[in-house]
């Protein structure tokens, strides 16, 4: 009786059920502002020593230059000229970029993408010195022309290899200011692809060029066109992880670019010029017009009466 008593009690009571607990709370989230403080990129104090080093040397260089064109006869002094006016053209650039010329800013809007939060954005400013285009543009056509003279490159070759160039200087000029989108990159490879052209014209033409010439002037053609060639590498490598992946910074770059022009015009031209005083093969001697200028036959004359 006392066990039936019992189950009878137990099927009266309601079975106790567990109350549900609290949750624990979510875990803070984290705070997004959209559109943060702008990123600026901007030159500093090694780039602008960077400018200014450079004005002096391609300065100095130049005077260098044109004492040694002044000591040369004038049919020899074509490559004086030319890598006199190199050089003066950078140093006119250099001391406009170093007292703040030619210096412009260029914006690009970079999306982020989050899980669970709205997407942000970033401003990002950086100091592109256009100036500097300017300079190339004035200053390869005579680097190449004194590669070609140098092998003996076919006027034909000589200018797709300008015209390259400019393609290639162009191209990336247009991708740095096209914004951070998917563009940049197309411009990024026409601009190799003009390097490349600009590889193929002078370092396997011009080396075909230079097989007639003698043995001392086809090996100092094939080391002086290597290095200016390896070194022209420089600027789609520096325009890539600067002004396109905003990867360096502008002193970075202004410090490659330097290294870039200082090799170019500066070096190059040194050793050019020494070689063509001390080595007969290389020297180069150009009569006519550019020594002589116009003779009487055919020239236009002025004032003289008809039937006279």
């Amino acid at each position: 009786m006392a066990v039936l008593d019992m189950i009878e009690a137990l099927q009266s009571e309601p079975v106790p059920v567990p109350a549900p607990s609290p949750t624990s709370p979510v875990s803070p989230i984290p705070t997004v502002i959209p559109g943060g403080t702008p990123i600026l990129q901007e030159i500093h104090d090694a780039g602008k020593r960077t400018l200014w080093v450079v004005t002096v040397l391609m300065a100095l260089s130049s005077v260098v230059f044109y004492i040694l064109a002044g000591r040369s006869p004038v049919p020899k002094r074509v490559f004086h000229t030319l890598v006199s006016l190199s050089t003066t053209i950078s140093f006119l650039i250099y001391l406009a970029l170093a007292t703040g010329e030619g210096i412009t800013w260029k914006h690009d809007l970079i999306r982020h993408t989050h899980k669970h939060v709205p997407d942000t954005s970033t401003d990002w400013y950086r100091q592109v010195l256009w100036l500097r285009y300017v300079n190339w543009f004035l200053t390869d056509p005579l680097t190449l022309i004194n590669l070609s003279l140098l092998s003996g490159l076919p006027g034909a070759h000589l200018l797709v290899a300008v015209a390259a160039d400019f393609a290639m200087l162009g191209s990336g000029l247009l991708g740095t200011y096209a914004g951070h989108t998917a563009r940049r990159w197309v411009w990024f490879t026409i601009s190799a692809l003009a390097y490349l052209t600009v590889v193929y014209q002078v370092g396997v033409n011009g080396r075909k060029a230079a097989r007639r010439k003698d043995v001392q002037t086809k090996r100092f053609f094939g080391a002086i066109s290597g290095v200016a060639l390896l070194v022209k590498a420089l600027y789609p490598i520096a325009l890539a992880a600067g002004a396109l992946a905003l990867k360096v910074n502008v002193d970075s770059e202004s410090i490659i670019f330097a290294v870039y022009d200082i090799i170019q015009q500066g070096i190059l031209g040194y050793w050019l010029l020494i070689a063509h005083d001390r080595s007969p093969g290389v020297a180069l001697y150009v009569d006519g017009f550019w020594s002589n200028g116009l003779g009487n036959e055919g020239t236009i004359r002025v004032g003289d009466e008809e039937g006279a």
